[in-house]
């Protein structure tokens, strides 16, 4: 009996605690299950404030974009040049504009030095640096520059500091605008005043000076058929001769200078034309003796026709080619050559008169378009002149490489069509201009 109790008893102990198991086991189900929904309803709460901030970071990175594309779109519009940099003078931001007055591109100019990107043509600091160092703005200074290509450029400049929203210095931005070719206006204008003043000058010249030296120059031929040619007053005549002869050219040039160019213009072959040029310059190496010096073409053919006045281009082809072989005293190589010119949306065609002669110095080498500039002691200074506006009057350009003791490469671009807007003589005074004829 005391055992059937024991057992009974047992049994309801144990049927009690699997009661009480059973409602504490629901009881942490019912909270899982409220902690389960909780969760759940916290994750779809975040989810939902997870996508309204990428709503709007993804409207600020718009904002931002938009921003970015204005300001760029801001600075490529300026006309003129930006550019900005670190406190370490590093580029950090370069417009359009920039690159072009600067002539090179973005990606060679951000990270490096701004020293490395242009500098005073005087060697002094360049002015960001210089804003930088004294902690201050400067506005508006004028100041000639020299790109990492070697062009000089005249430019105006305002440099600010970049501060941040703390008022700490974190770089500094230029602004500035080309000048160069104001300046070259200016000088063209200086020139035309001094034209106007050779060209009355001229004038007087032709007729006080050239009608005497007919006159010494065709009675010193007839003086030096008398003299056998043994006889030294011979040689003596001939150098009067020469003499005139000389001073005559230096006349002419001073007319062709001074005058406005008169252009016949038909369409051309410009290798015909440099081909009669060489042909004049083989026959004057000939009399001289001169047989040190080779001459190469490098014709491109398909950039060989051109609208232009063929006896002006031959003029100045003709100096360009002479000037090269009294530069080359020991003998070299003379090379001309064609091709269409690089970066230019006319269309152009390059002409190239290279040699290997001494070249030109580089103090001077800016100068030899100069009116009355020369280096050589019995020039007039105005042949590289009248090249130059033979050049301008078809709306073409020129410009010169030089390294001294390697040789002298002069560029001449010539559009294939253009305005030409040139004074024109009429034939009366072409007539009066007439070049004296050479007695020998």
């Amino acid at each position: 009996m005391m055992e059937n109790a024991s057992i009974k008893e047992f049994t309801k102990n144990r049927d009690t605690e699997l009661v009480a198991a059973f409602h504490l086991f629901n009881q942490y189900t019912q909270r899982l299950e409220e902690a389960y929904n909780q969760l759940q309803s916290r994750v779809k709460e975040i989810d939902r404030e997870m996508a309204h901030t990428n709503r709007c970071l993804k409207d600020k990175v718009q904002e931002l974009d938009s921003l970015t594309k204005y300001l760029n779109s801001l600075l490529s519009s300026i006309h003129s040049g930006v550019i900005a940099v670190n406190l370490k003078g590093e580029v950090s931001t370069l417009n359009t504009a920039a690159e072009k007055i600067l002539n090179l591109k973005v990606s060679e100019a951000i990270g490096k030095r701004v020293e490395f990107i242009f500098k005073n043509s005087d060697g002094s600091i360049p002015l960001l640096l210089l804003a930088l160092e004294r902690g201050r703005n400067c506005i508006d200074v004028e100041r000639k520059i020299e790109t990492n290509h070697g062009m000089l450029k005249w430019i105006e400049s305002s440099v600010s500091l970049i501060r941040d929203a703390n008022e700490n210095t974190i770089g500094a931005v230029e602004v500035f605008r080309d000048l160069s070719e104001i300046r070259e206006l200016e000088t063209r204008l200086r020139n035309a005043d001094k034209l106007a003043a050779v060209g009355a000058m001229a004038a007087c010249i032709a007729h006080e000076i050239r009608n005497p030296l007919n006159g010494i120059e065709g009675f010193s031929a007839l003086l030096a058929r008398d003299f056998e040619d043994s006889d030294p007053r011979k040689k003596l005549v001939k150098n009067i001769i020469q003499g005139t002869k000389n001073l005559n050219k230096s006349v002419t040039d001073l007319l062709i200078f001074a005058r406005p160019l008169r252009l016949k213009l038909r369409n051309n072959s410009i290798s015909e034309i440099l081909n009669k040029t060489l042909f004049f310059v083989t026959e004057d190496m000939k009399q001289k003796g001169i047989t040190n010096i080779l001459i190469r073409k490098e014709y491109n053919f398909d950039t060989d026709c051109l609208r232009c006045d063929p006896e002006k281009l031959h003029q100045a082809f003709l100096n360009l080619c002479f000037n090269a072989i009294q530069s080359m005293v020991r003998g070299g190589c003379l090379t001309i050559f064609t091709r269409l010119a690089e970066d230019d949306a006319q269309g152009s065609i390059q002409v190239g008169i290279r040699d290997t002669g001494a070249g030109i110095e580089k103090e001077v080498v800016h100068k030899i378009f100069d009116p009355f500039f020369t280096t050589k002691q019995e020039g007039t200074g105005l042949g590289l002149a009248i090249v130059s506006r033979i050049i301008e009057a078809h709306n073409g350009k020129i410009y010169v490489e030089s390294v001294e003791g390697k040789g002298t490469t002069f560029y001449i671009n010539l559009p294939r069509n253009g305005n030409f807007n040139t004074d024109i003589f009429n034939d009366a005074n072409l007539k009066n201009e007439a070049l004296v004829p050479q007695l020998v």
